[in-house]
């Protein structure tokens, strides 16, 4: 996907013609925070959410409410001026750099990026995040995995629901009974969630066959400019998602994600590669094999299988998997 400078900085702000919000205090060093809703957007600058972007910058955040709500040219929009740039999910910790009028600048580690050697950058709603070293201390040992979103409940019975939480999210497990396990949450509470839904421990050895079975998860889910969640991603943040899901980290971008891993040949594909269109790359697929891609193609397409494109823009074929 296509990215504006980045504004951590204002040297790079200045450099890339972007204004810094007035009023920034840059902290003397990062503070560490945790992501206390079910996924905080990231955005460009405090400017950039709209009045109808309103259940993604609460405090809780309703991400399936947000894009239910939005038309077609809402979400395109998105795209064309660039508000978004990436998600962080539940329970994730990331980097703040300086505080602004109730808004927080951060980095987002586990989101490699040639923006910022420590993650992603942006803005996100400081009510979004907590300061809980006790949270932090605590393992993350529990993975949601194996659906693209699942609920947390208040109780053992799951009948009063908590919050929607995406494939991905991480929490430390607390304890398991039955057909439940229980975990924490970031600010000192718990919740309850499906043990079906909850992966215990790191993953299996990643094969591409698994990299595809776990994209499939997402197919028909909307497309987000930004998005890295299962409740909408962009094509960079689907295929970002997916190697995390089995412990493989890649760029966040897909022109970072073209330098990584090793080029393969159009006739050696596997499932599990990842396809590239543009120079520098501009979207990116993962073969899903027999001539078929899943991908997040654009506002106006859910996530889909469709037979490769071997058109005039496309650049290669990387794989990130060591086997």
């Amino acid at each position: 996907m296509r990215r504006v400078p980045s504004v951590l900085f204002a040297l790079l702000c200045t450099v890339a013609g972007l204004a810094v919000p007035a009023g920034t205090a840059h902290a003397a060093g990062p503070e560490r925070a945790v992501v206390a809703v079910s996924v905080a957007t990231v955005w460009t600058s405090p400017a950039s959410p709209r009045p109808s972007d309103r259940a993604a910058v609460s405090a809780p955040a309703d991400p399936a409410a947000w894009l239910a709500a939005m038309s077609v040219d809402e979400r395109r929009e998105l795209t064309t001026a660039s508000r978004t740039q990436t998600q962080a999910l539940l329970g994730t910790e990331v980097l703040v750099t300086a505080r602004r009028d109730g808004w927080a600048q951060v980095v987002v580690p586990g989101q490699p990026s040639v923006k910022d050697p420590r993650g992603y950058p942006g803005w996100v709603p400081a009510a979004q995040l907590v300061t809980d070293p006790a949270f932090a201390a605590l393992p993350a040992s529990g993975t949601v995995d194996g659906t693209a979103t699942t609920w947390l409940y208040r109780d053992t019975a799951r009948t009063q629901r908590l919050r929607e939480v995406s494939a991905g999210t991480r929490l430390p497990v607390l304890a398991r009974a039955g057909d439940v396990v229980r975990v924490a949450l970031p600010g000192g509470e718990q919740a309850w969630a499906a043990a079906a839904h909850v992966r215990e421990g790191a993953p299996a050895a990643p094969t591409g066959q698994a990299l595809v079975r776990t994209a499939r998860l997402f197919l028909d889910r909307p497309y987000l400019w930004g998005g890295r969640s299962g409740f909408g991603p962009d094509c960079s943040g689907l295929t970002g998602l997916v190697h995390a899901l089995h412990g493989v980290t890649i760029g966040r971008d897909a022109s970072d994600q073209a330098r990584g891993g090793r080029p393969v040949a159009r006739d050696a594909l596997r499932p599990g590669d990842l396809l590239f269109w543009g120079s520098p790359a501009t979207h990116v697929a993962l073969y899903a094999g027999d001539g078929m891609m899943i991908e997040a193609f654009d506002a106006t397409t859910p996530v889909r299988l469709t037979p490769v494109r071997f058109d005039g823009t496309f650049s290669g074929a990387r794989r990130h998997l060591t086997t």
